[in-house]
């Protein structure tokens, strides 16, 4: 029994280790995923679109963190129909590196701050 205890006492304390060492990564990875947003969001390039996202959704049209959290996993829906219907382009996968951009991005807090 004692020593049952002892191996999950270590195992335990090797996924805490593994955690704190990725729980960085992670975070990092994230904000470069959110910078990628940003950048895709500012831009035509990337996303094979004529209008750029930005040069609609600035100033009294921004985006609405609120509205957007409410869409849930809608979310990678109402961006494709934006992107086909609005910027001229055409809708990406929804589990493309693209999308998991814009959806990190567009769920950031660093969402207008540099429009």
């Amino acid at each position: 029994m004692r020593r049952a205890f002892s191996v999950l006492l270590g195992l335990s304390a090797v996924l805490v280790l593994c955690f704190s060492i990725s729980a960085p990564l992670m975070a990092a990875d994230d904000g470069l995923l959110v910078a990628r947003g940003e950048e895709l969001f500012q831009s035509k390039e990337g996303l094979n679109v004529k209008i750029a996202c930005i040069l609609c959704h600035k100033g009294a049209k921004a985006l609405d963190p609120a509205k957007i959290n409410a869409l849930g996993d809608d979310l990678p829906n109402v961006i494709n129909k934006y992107l086909v219907e609005k910027a001229k382009g055409t809708a990406i996968a929804a589990d493309s590196e693209e999308m998991r951009a814009l959806v990190a991005y567009l769920r950031s807090d660093r969402l207008g701050s540099s429009s």
